[in-house]
């Protein structure tokens, strides 16, 4: 009976039913605390149990902390938070289990007509793989590829595409490019797809941290420029964003970027981040600051570094 409910709204019900039910809190206080009105707090109490959600510990399916996540929904003024319950340092298994759950949140979020932007990522590639069918939308490649090969860059696109049955607008562009390459993006086919960013209602970006996991950060190493930044402050990318600890934008590759720009990300209705893991936690504290995420969909150790900044 639970799946009636998205899982950022069972997370939601789970939370405010375990601090009545379990905590003894007041309704009027977890009302205030989250922004309802007490009476559809106390609906929300009475729905996660009749839901099956809550008995004396929470059922919610998928593995998330539903606490920290209330917290750092709350924090940062997010419409959700899922924390997925991996305590390990294990890179491949905290990519796995974040992309576990990004896969539920893509399933349950695409309507039909929705435009759906998506950046390249290892993790989205794994939640991708994971999705054979969606309402008919159209899905679009959000920025360059920051890999060699062309193939792993656009993977994400090509999966979601064929679940989905719409339109498909690849970005067959590095992530970076240097000034005198930009004729490449008079093709018509990179025009095709540059044309869409207006037009996309939801977002999903996954978060590079720096410098030992982005990819774009491994490319200015090549290049000899990551030293430059990183005296700016950058820890992380977000788009075509590169962010400093306390989410503000740091210039310096401007037009060399291919995609999305920052003005046009904040347009969009609703933006997912994703991303966790070792040597991500500081950069999805940075997304966090930013304001340029709706939702986040991390691990634990990621938003306690969050919560303690």
């Amino acid at each position: 009976m639970s799946k009636t409910l998205p899982l950022d709204q069972q997370v939601l019900h789970v939370y405010v039913a375990l601090q009545n039910l379990a905590h003894g809190r007041a309704v009027n206080d977890i009302a205030e605390e989250i922004g309802r009105s007490r009476f559809a707090t106390a609906r929300m109490v009475r729905r996660a149990r009749e839901l099956g959600l809550v008995e004396v510990r929470a059922t919610v399916a998928d593995p998330v902390d539903v606490e920290l996540s209330a917290r750092l929904a709350q924090r940062f003024g997010l419409q959700s938070a899922l924390v997925v319950a991996t305590y390990g340092t294990d890179e491949l298994k905290v990519r796995e289990a974040i992309a576990s759950v990004t896969a539920r949140v893509i399933v349950e979020t695409i309507e039909e007509d929705d435009v759906v932007g998506f950046t390249p990522g290892r993790t989205l590639v794994l939640a991708s793989r994971a999705i054979t069918q969606l309402p008919s939308a159209d899905v679009v490649q959000l920025t360059g590829i920051g890999w060699p090969r062309l193939e792993d860059g656009i993977e994400v696109i090509s999966n979601i595409g064929r679940a989905a049955g719409g339109a498909t607008y690849p970005l067959y562009a590095p992530l970076v490019i240097e000034p005198e390459a930009r004729v490449i993006l008079k093709h018509p086919a990179i025009q095709h797809t540059l044309t869409r960013f207006d037009h996309v209602t939801k977002a999903f970006l996954t978060i590079g941290g720096w410098p030992g996991a982005s990819l774009l950060a491994d490319h200015l190493i090549e290049t000899g420029e990551l030293e430059g930044f990183a005296e700016q402050g950058v820890i992380a990318e977000y788009g075509t964003s590169l962010l400093d600890a306390n989410g503000r934008t740091v210039p310096g590759l401007g037009d060399r970027f291919v995609g999305i720009s920052e003005e046009q990300l904040r347009r969009i209705d609703l933006r997912i981040a994703i991303g966790g893991g070792e040597g991500k936690e500081r950069a999805v504290s940075a997304v966090l600051r930013s304001g340029m995420a709706d939702v986040i969909i991390t691990d634990v150790r990621s938003a306690q570094l969050a919560l303690q900044d």
